[in-house]
């Protein structure tokens, strides 16, 4: 006698779980920047989809032994390394120290970054180097150390965080869009040259998230008397982004599925993507119609 099969909504959630089970189930997985935000809730979603390793980083000793306390928790066998990802030293002995104890990666989620809100003129040069040290920078070391033992291997994923911010150039985050659009085209100039070698890369894009991304890092966004705005973007942030599970979710769903780019949330930024896409003279025109009616300053909160 053949087995019932279920049908519906419910069965096919089932078969979507089963399915991103069966593709985490026994990994290794190295996630960075893994003490708070976006990478901690990968971590945790790669716990509950069946990950057997979780080695996670993060330049904050308290967040990342948290971390990795929450994943012992969880029955994961997991490992915390402070490293800062703008050094070329400290990403080469951390991978060093990871291949040493391990035969290999199955998954490495490049997500380590930082902030940097402000325009051109507002942005030092200092700024400058510090935000591409670490966005940009971590995120090639981080390649560069890892993904060479994917191809020799035959198979591996990454999942690389950049940012709708990758996608479109938004405006007051003139250095932070360099370091976003340089991991898309680095991301995406890999995934089709390493293809025949099975290693398989997704780009994260998300949009405004619930993070400590603006309470962390410096924003320069003034009202005409020269008062910072951060406050106002910080609550932004806090009472309309996005949860970082939700972009989790999405981001490992869009990994196991071999997608080249998962936008989360699409109605954040998305349709700006699809502007842009069709048309950047359009696109240009629009947004400086609202940079100058001042639509993004209401949309967050801030005085003009």
């Amino acid at each position: 006698m053949s087995a019932a099969r279920s049908w519906g909504p419910e069965a096919g959630s089932r078969r979507k779980a089963r399915s991103e089970m069966d593709f985490f189930q026994g990994k290794n997985a190295v996630v960075t920047g893994a003490g708070s935000g976006i990478g901690k809730a990968l971590a945790r979603g790669l716990a509950s989809k069946g990950c057997r390793t979780i080695v996670v980083t993060d330049i904050d000793q308290g967040r990342l032994d948290a971390t990795v306390e929450e994943l012992d928790g969880r029955g994961v066998r997991a490992e915390g390394y402070k490293v800062d990802h703008s050094s070329r030293d400290e990403a080469s002995a951390f991978a060093d120290a990871f291949f040493a104890r391990y035969d290999h990666c199955d998954v490495l989620c490049q997500n380590a970054g930082v902030g940097l809100g402000g325009t051109f003129l507002e942005t030092s040069l200092d700024e400058f180097e510090w935000v591409m040290n670490i966005n940009l920078w971590g995120a090639i070391y981080m390649l560069h150390f890892f993904v060479p033992r994917m191809a020799e291997r035959g198979r591996g994923s990454v999942l690389a965080t950049a940012s709708d911010a990758g996608l479109v150039p938004l405006p007051y985050m003139s250095a932070y869009n360099v370091t976003k659009f340089g991991v898309v085209g680095l991301v995406e100039t890999m995934r089709t040259a390493l293809a025949d070698r099975n290693v398989k890369f997704t780009l994260l894009c998300p949009g405004d998230i619930k993070t400590n991304i603006i309470r962390d890092n410096p924003l320069h966004i003034y009202d005409r008397a020269g008062v910072s705005n951060k406050d106002a973007v910080e609550k932004y942030y806090e009472e309309k982004g996005a949860d970082p599970a939700v972009v989790a979710e999405a981001a490992l769903r869009g990994l196991e599925k071999n997608r080249p780019i998962v936008i989360v949330p699409w109605a954040h930024h998305g349709y700006l993507w699809d502007l842009h896409r069709l048309s950047p003279a359009l696109y240009h025109r629009v947004m400086a119609v609202a940079l100058k009616l001042g639509v993004f300053h209401r949309m967050m909160g801030m005085r003009k």
